[in-house]
């Protein structure tokens, strides 16, 4: 009996493929590592030079080594001059035209700090659901004071302002108070 060798290579390029496989599968990077991700570069990092000049009579002062250059700002700093408001309003007089004066005192005075973070307290407070149980048991109550525009009396005030020819924005709009929804426990109870 005659035994032939079976050939080891398709077995040793599977298991060759296969440690490729899970090593590659280890490197979240792998893509960036290859070069086929492009990462474009931070534009608060990107800073432009000053320029070269020479001065008019060749005479240079001493240099002074470990000394930061004086003519050159660092890009968080020329990226936080840009954004500070404050630091656009207080030295705005001097370079700005009559227009863009105009327009910094028709905006008003600097916000106080923290606004943001106060208006966007109120708008979560305002838009929170009311949640299911609320709504469930809700047998009337809506909020106090919430106005919705009348519908029918809307038109005719605006039918009447076309028939006068005087814009649509003039007169009051009117309104009426909003209905609370009954939700579902106070709609059987309605039943009743």
């Amino acid at each position: 009996m005659i035994r032939t060798r079976k050939s080891a290579a398709p077995l040793t390029l599977a298991a060759i493929a296969t440690i490729a496989t899970l090593a590659l599968a280890g490197c979240s990077d792998a893509s960036k590592t290859f070069g086929l991700e492009v990462t474009p570069p931070d534009a608060y990092d990107v800073a432009t030079e000053a320029p070269l000049s020479m001065p008019p009579d060749l005479a240079l002062p001493t240099p002074q080594p470990g000394a930061p250059r004086p003519q050159q700002v660092s890009a968080s700093q020329q990226a936080e001059d840009v954004l500070s408001p404050q630091t656009a309003l207080a030295n705005g007089d001097a370079s700005m035209g009559p227009g863009q004066q105009a327009l910094l005192q028709e905006a008003g005075p600097t916000p106080p700090s923290g606004i943001r973070t106060i208006v966007n307290h109120q708008a979560e407070l305002e838009s929170r659901s009311p949640g299911f149980v609320s709504s469930l048991m809700s047998l009337g109550g809506g909020k106090p004071g919430d106005q919705v525009v009348n519908a029918s009396a809307e038109q005719r005030r605006l039918q009447e302002n076309a028939a006068l020819g005087t814009p649509a924005t003039s007169g009051a709009t009117p309104q009426q108070s909003a209905t609370p929804s009954k939700g579902i426990i106070g709609r059987i109870l309605n039943i009743f």
